[in-house]
């Protein structure tokens, strides 16, 4: 009961100062519990957020194999992939909130500014879009590039249009934000012919489509 109290304290505080500024202290002071009760449920500041990105971090990569389920073009998956995670931001925005402020690249990984877990999911995350644009390329379905650019240009646009959209004070509603993404990834990757007309449709938003 207590950990989760003091994980969703500590995003909202991660997201309002970042993360050196942060202390225990206003954690505990947001989750209304003692000081005491915090070091009781986690070793300290590292802790809590090792344990905030993992449980974050899984449902982000969980969120992505639901929407790609059962999806048989490896383009079809990465633009189904990419709208899902605009999507789990959209529904996080703290976490959403912590990942602009840190200001960190989110298509270099590898980086040891990245903390701990935090690095190694987005190691994973980076990893299946990897797999997807080796397999989109071998379909025929994405321009030959090689895959790991695939992978950090998908990243890196999903990066910039969630840091346009919140500084803009989410002007508009997230699903316009994923399908603006969507639009921009597919004119930017896919091959001539790629998304049939049936294809495209699965793609696009119920909302209406770029």
């Amino acid at each position: 009961m207590y950990r989760q109290l003091i994980i969703a304290a500590a995003e909202l505080e991660f997201a309002r100062s970042g993360f050196e500024k942060t202390k225990v202290a206003d954690i505990a002071r947001t989750a209304d519990v003692s000081v005491d009760t915090v070091y009781k449920n986690f070793g300290g500041k590292n802790d809590i957020w090792e344990a905030l990105n993992r449980q974050r971090m899984d449902g982000f990569i969980a969120a992505g194999e639901r929407a790609t389920y059962g999806l048989t073009s490896p383009l079809e998956r990465l633009l189904c992939l990419a709208r899902a995670q605009v999507m789990f931001f959209a529904e996080h925005p703290n976490f959403l909130e912590l990942h602009i402020r840190e200001g960190w690249s989110w298509a270099t990984a590898g980086l040891e500014l990245w903390r701990g877990g935090q690095r190694d999911a987005w190691r994973t995350g980076l990893g299946i879009v990897t797999r997807l644009a080796e397999d989109a390329i071998a379909a025929g379905e994405i321009i030959t590039l090689r895959p790991n650019v695939v992978a950090g240009l998908a990243v890196s646009a999903l990066q910039v249009w969630l840091t346009d959209w919140v500084n803009s004070g989410s002007d508009r509603p997230a699903q316009e934000v994923a399908d603006d993404l969507v639009a921009h990834l597919q004119r930017a990757l896919a091959t001539a012919g790629a998304l049939p007309s049936g294809r495209a449709e699965a793609t696009a938003s119920p909302h209406g489509a770029n």
